[in-house]
């Protein structure tokens, strides 16, 4: 039990951390909740003299619905504001549905539904496996019943649903609302250092755009990716060069994992980028919360996942940035509708897309007339486009942190700054 307080005083203290706006906790110690629906159980929970209400599920695929107890008198206003909770599960390979609402008048007819992306391929998922969490959610994601008035808030409610596998413990620790930035953003990021993000660059040009470019040091000079001239040339193009690797980071031992990330982190400062030195983008979007997050927290100031949706600002964790993944057959009025929702929303729409092929091969190509279109679309949206280091930087930046990539070569030896020889990129 003291190991599980500590886990969650350390999520409790990673919120305000990043929080450079304005936040209210509504309920930091959440005791009267009560359920809705009664397939499950509910029971309140203490860890140190924090507490906490447990949902336990059936185990047989019914829903759970929990709210609050009685409605909040005076209600508040969440206009301008995105909802922030604190969520761990238990059983999580059991879990089916999981969705968090704010609703008026009791949540009897009115509510917002924020349901929270699950993906079956465990290390993808930001939520994972006896974690306390915290959890932005933006109400561009929310889905609308009835008519809730969004200035009168006056209870949140969460749903579960298992497999039918099995019961699921699902902890809720609390919520807030946080102001949201004055506007929006959406960030271009391409990943592994392909040569096509040369094509990208000329036709972001043209709409006065620039992105950012998460390279593999060992893929530099090899075919099909950019040579080191050209990477200077990207970033003479005004492009963010941050840092990639080839192999997801949780098939490193422990031991290993720390003096791979201080290379690919000294390989950037090698090359004049110690800026993006501090930024990573996880191969193939997998993570998980005991070995890799605390390393991956350790050397970068912000880590980006390879999907679970459009990213607040401040985000809840920046070792964990959500994203869009933009593939083959990806509409490009999909993605204008996306940087709508961002401008209209203040969210920070991060897409991340891979090669620019005239005739797409891979899953991750996108059609270089495709992509032409997609420009067009986000160009007509209105929102602004700035790369992931100049958002980060205008809004959560830690001071210093540049300095401390700059020594990351001392860290991991004279080979640091080697290429080696290129293993397969994703």
């Amino acid at each position: 039990m003291r190991d599980a307080a500590r886990c969650l005083m350390l999520a409790l203290a990673l919120i305000p951390a990043v929080a450079s706006a304005g936040e209210t906790w509504i309920d930091a110690n959440p005791s009267a909740m009560r359920m809705a629906w009664r397939e499950g159980s509910l029971t309140a929970e203490h860890e140190g003299e924090r507490p906490y209400q447990r949902v336990t599920t059936d185990g047989k695929g019914s829903p759970n619905l929990i709210v609050t107890g009685a409605p909040l008198a005076p209600p508040v206003d969440a206009r301008n504001r995105f909802l922030k909770v604190l969520l761990r599960v238990h059983d999580f390979d059991r879990l089916a549905h999981l969705e968090v609402r704010l609703g008026s008048a009791g949540q009897k007819q009115d509510w917002f539904a924020f349901p929270v992306p699950l993906f079956a391929d465990h290390d993808y998922n930001f939520v994972q496996e006896g974690e306390w969490m915290p959890v932005t959610l933006s109400f561009g994601e929310a889905q609308i019943q009835g008519k809730p008035d969004r200035a009168h808030i006056d209870s949140i409610g969460l749903v579960v649903r298992d497999t039918g596998a099995g019961p699921v413990d699902v902890d809720f620790g609390g919520w807030s609302l946080v102001d949201e930035p004055k506007e929006g953003v959406v960030s271009f990021t391409f990943d592994d250092a392909w040569a096509d993000d040369l094509v990208a660059a000329r036709m972001m040009g043209e709409h006065k755009m620039r992105g950012t470019a998460y390279i593999i040091p060992n893929a530099i000079g090899h075919p099909h990716y950019m040579t080191l001239e050209e990477v200077q040339s990207l970033a003479g193009m005004g492009w963010e060069i941050a840092s990639h690797h080839e192999t997801p980071l949780t098939d490193f031992e422990p031991a290993a994992l720390d003096a791979e990330l201080r290379r690919i982190q000294s390989y950037l400062v090698s090359i004049g980028h110690a800026p993006g030195a501090l930024h990573f983008a996880y191969p193939n979007g997998k993570q998980e919360p005991r070995r890799v997050r605390p390393e991956v927290r350790r050397v970068f100031e912000t880590a980006r996942l390879a999907g679970s949706g459009p990213e607040t600002l401040p985000p809840a964790d920046p070792s964990l940035l959500r994203a869009i993944n933009v593939i083959n057959g990806t509409p490009p009025e999909e993605v204008g509708r996306w940087a709508e929702r961002a401008r209209e929303h203040h969210e920070w729409l991060i897409l991340m897309m891979h090669r620019l092929p005239e005739k797409p091969v891979e899953s991750t190509d996108y059609a270089r007339a495709s992509f032409a279109k997609l420009l067009d679309e986000v160009a007509k949206s209105g929102v602004r486009v700035e790369p992931v280091l100049e958002v980060w930087n205008g809004c959560c930046a830690s001071p210093g942190r540049a300095f401390e990539a700059e020594q990351a070569t001392a860290h991991a030896g004279d080979g640091a700054a080697r290429v080696a020889p290129a293993s397969p990129a994703p």
